[in-house]
């Protein structure tokens, strides 16, 4: 129930903090772990002034074979919403030398995607999968935050268990896509810790940081 809540408030995107004086902003970090070596980093910058969020990530990895780059992937994504609503999203990606760009904007009747020299509309309603946002596992379909196709999803529900070494307590999501991502968030709805198998069979964790909310902060909105 309370991560349905949670859900809810993302939804409206943490609407509690509309009536706030001034703008916050939460930061939250990962360390990206395979085989026991951190190979990147992923941050979630979530700031809010009145109705407006904006989110800014980025993910960097970087897999080294014998001092000799195995793999490079690195992208930057910026979402905007307003009044619980997606109304713009442009990303950059490079996946190992291949590149992408998109560029997403509303056009009132919907939202217009132009990607990597292609152009077409999705409905408004539409959510990112960009896995900060818990009301991912309430859809069906979801667009592709590097490519900008829509694909379709399901979500099976794991139940609650206890994240480590922070010994958190979280919900655990399967979300089936493209490819298989594990997930799990905490009771406010954030992001905790994230998992899924790499090309050549590894598994990939996003662990969570130890970070402190900047000042300001809404406590309601963590």
């Amino acid at each position: 129930m309370k991560l349905a809540l949670a859900i809810t408030a993302t939804l409206l995107l943490l609407g509690e903090c509309a009536a706030a004086a001034q703008p916050t902003t939460t930061n939250t970090q990962f360390a990206i772990m395979r085989k026991g070596e951190q190979i990147g980093t992923h941050s979630i910058e979530l700031r809010q002034a009145g109705a407006e969020t904006t989110v800014n990530s980025a993910t960097n990895v970087l897999v080294k074979v014998l001092f000799v780059t195995a793999y490079r992937y690195e992208h930057t994504s910026t979402e905007r919403w307003i009044d619980g609503r997606l109304v713009s999203l442009n990303s950059v990606t490079d996946d190992n030398g291949t590149k992408h760009k998109l560029d997403l904007g509303s056009t009132g009747a919907g939202l217009f995607v132009q990607a990597d020299g292609r152009s077409t509309q999705v409905d408004k309603n539409i959510v990112p999968a960009s896995l900060w946002n818990p009301a991912i596992i309430r859809q069906s379909i979801a667009l592709d935050a590097v490519d900008g196709k829509v694909m379709p999803i399901t979500v099976v529900d794991d139940g609650m268990e206890t994240i480590t070494p922070q010994a958190h307590p979280a919900h655990h999501f399967t979300i089936n896509g493209a490819f298989k991502q594990d997930v799990w968030y905490d009771e406010h709805g954030r992001l905790v810790h994230a998992q899924f198998v790499g090309s050549d069979g590894s598994i990939i964790s996003y662990v969570l940081a130890p970070t402190a909310p900047t000042a300001g902060a809404c406590a309601n909105c963590q």
